[in-house]
């Protein structure tokens, strides 16, 4: 599965690490300029994104509604990660979207990844 990883931290050098090899195809951007970047790149949308709340140069929740307002990128799974949260939930926003505060299990974020896969 091709993944986009939008984390600012350590943690997104961790989560592009877990991701590898569990066998996906992972992708980091820094911020949301390099993610909105590479999420509208003429080859395609990710089939999974991973967005930070909290990046240098956006709001992650501004990010996922721009997001949503492409028809591109409707339905695209989602986990937003955010220090905010204590335990995974799902955003009302009728799409796949799921929250995981940080910090987190990586078997839980694990589980999540596997449920946000299959739809």
């Amino acid at each position: 599965m091709r993944v986009l990883v939008i984390e600012d931290s350590q943690v997104g050098r961790l989560l592009r690490t877990v991701l590898e090899r569990d066998g996906h195809e992972a992708v980091l951007a820094e911020d949301g300029t390099e993610g909105w970047r590479r999420l509208t790149d003429p080859a395609g949308p990710p089939e999974l994104l991973i967005l930070d709340r909290m990046l240098p140069d956006a709001d992650g929740a501004d990010l996922l509604a721009r997001l949503r307002a492409d028809s591109r990128m409707a339905m695209l799974p989602v986990l937003m990660l955010t220090a905010a949260a204590r335990s995974s939930a799902s955003l009302d926003d009728g799409t796949l979207t799921r929250v995981l505060g940080k910090p987190f299990d990586l078997e839980e974020l694990r589980t999540v990844i596997s449920g946000l896969a299959e739809g």
